[in-house]
């Protein structure tokens, strides 16, 4: 499926499947393995849609095979109840979660007189036992939230979720059963809904990214195109505001109570006016990165997509000259194409493991072939493997997976592979 393909029902007809009777009405049948299920790379949203509509009340927890080997593990937890969607997150729904949406997505918490009663409040849930639901009710006779600001606080965080997880590729889902529609008493959004919206806002976030690659780079004010911007007095004063601590664009995101997909678009538009331009965070402008194909299109493309996450980025068109060319920069990451003239990539990938000075650099494979042996020989070989975009379609895909490879890359860069 491509990126902007639409999520639709799966239509099965085999048992165990929802169908549709004489009648024209659907009927449900008991689900094959309703408890677990493996999904491939798009191929979740399917998924979802099939076994929400079960009427089970619980969690939809999600293991991705490319965070698979993360201590502790990574899951994503999928809260439901009565064929609805009432949260998500990387945690079961619980009295932190709940001040944290409310925290991150509801604006009047901003204010000093709310933030005292936040304190307040986490004094209470220190000396009482405090659930989910009291938390609430507690929270409404207090006036801190509405259902209403709630339900939309909950429903961006969602879909903030969908953006990422239905990107992020295949793995597997098991269902934990729990009374969270007592411990979140709402009615809950419709799947069909959320993810038909969260189809729309992949279209967008893959128009986006070539003005805002990501959401860790910071803004920073253009002052001269400013001063002659015919801009309001007041637009004028918060742009210069938000510009000021230099910030993420999602850590402005969460200042200003915001989708992450509002606040990009709102500095897409900034930076097409010249207003605006982005950096990287600090933290990482010493980081290397290097990409050896003999494509002349991917390796400017993987330039700029890997720059605007903060690395500096060295290319190579010849694999001849490769070896020479990583000791020379000592890059802490490689990425390697496999099908390059006269080298092939794997071959590069054992003159590089059997020099004893390049031992702790992180490798990883560059391949347009999906087939099973290249990621079997990958992984022989220590290395990762990634799928290069062969659409325009599947670029949006590719950069979200380089945004969550690299720093994984980096941080084992330190540690010596065994030949």
């Amino acid at each position: 499926m491509t990126i902007d393909a639409k999520f639709h029902r799966p239509k099965v007809a085999s048992p165990g499947s929802v169908d549709t009777g004489a009648n024209g009405n659907r009927m449900n049948r008991s689900i094959a393995n309703p408890d677990q299920f493996s999904f491939a790379a798009r191929g979740l949203p399917a998924k979802l849609l099939e076994h929400i509509q079960s009427g089970s009340t619980g969690y939809w927890q999600h293991q991705f095979d490319r965070l698979a080997n993360r201590e502790p593990p990574f899951y994503w937890n999928l809260g439901i109840a009565n064929g609805k969607i009432l949260y998500s997150g990387n945690r079961f729904w619980s009295v932190q979660m709940l001040l944290r949406v409310v925290g991150r997505y509801v604006l009047r918490t901003r204010s000093e007189a709310v933030q005292s009663q936040f304190d307040l409040i986490e004094s209470r849930i220190q000396s009482q036992e405090l659930n989910p639901a009291q938390l609430l009710a507690m929270m409404k006779q207090e006036q801190i939230v509405s259902e209403a600001q709630l339900l939309e606080a909950l429903r961006i965080k969602i879909l903030n979720d969908l953006d990422l997880y239905l990107l992020i590729g295949c793995g597997s889902a098991r269902f934990i059963a729990a009374d969270i529609d007592r411990q979140l008493p709402i009615v809950g959004f419709s799947p069909s809904v959320l993810l038909d919206e969260a189809q729309q806002r992949h279209v967008e976030w893959e128009q986006l990214r070539q003005q805002v690659p990501s959401m860790k780079l910071c803004p920073i004010l253009n002052r001269a195109a400013m001063k002659k911007a015919s801009l309001p007095d007041p637009q004028r004063r918060r742009i210069e505001t938000l510009m000021q601590s230099e910030q993420s664009l999602s850590a402005i995101a969460e200042e200003m109570a915001k989708d992450n997909l509002e606040v990009a678009k709102m500095f897409a538009k900034l930076a097409s006016m010249g207003l605006v331009e982005f950096k990287p965070p600090r933290k990482q402008t010493a980081a290397s990165v290097m990409v050896i194909d003999d494509s002349p299109v991917l390796l400017a493309q993987f330039q700029h997509w890997v720059s605007a996450l903060g690395y500096s980025v060295t290319i190579c068109q010849d694999a001849n000259t490769a070896l020479a060319k990583i000791l020379a920069t000592k890059p802490a990451v490689v990425f390697i194409d496999i099908n390059m003239p006269e080298i092939s990539g794997f071959e590069l990938v054992k003159q590089i493991r059997r020099h004893p000075d390049l031992m702790g650099i992180s490798l990883a494979i560059l391949t347009g072939e999906q087939k099973l042996s290249n990621k079997w020989r990958a992984k022989w070989s220590g290395c990762e493997f990634l799928t290069k975009p062969l659409t325009t379609g599947a670029i949006a895909d590719f950069q979200v997976q380089l945004e969550e490879l690299i720093p994984r890359l980096l941080s084992a860069a330190a540690t010596p592979i065994e030949n």
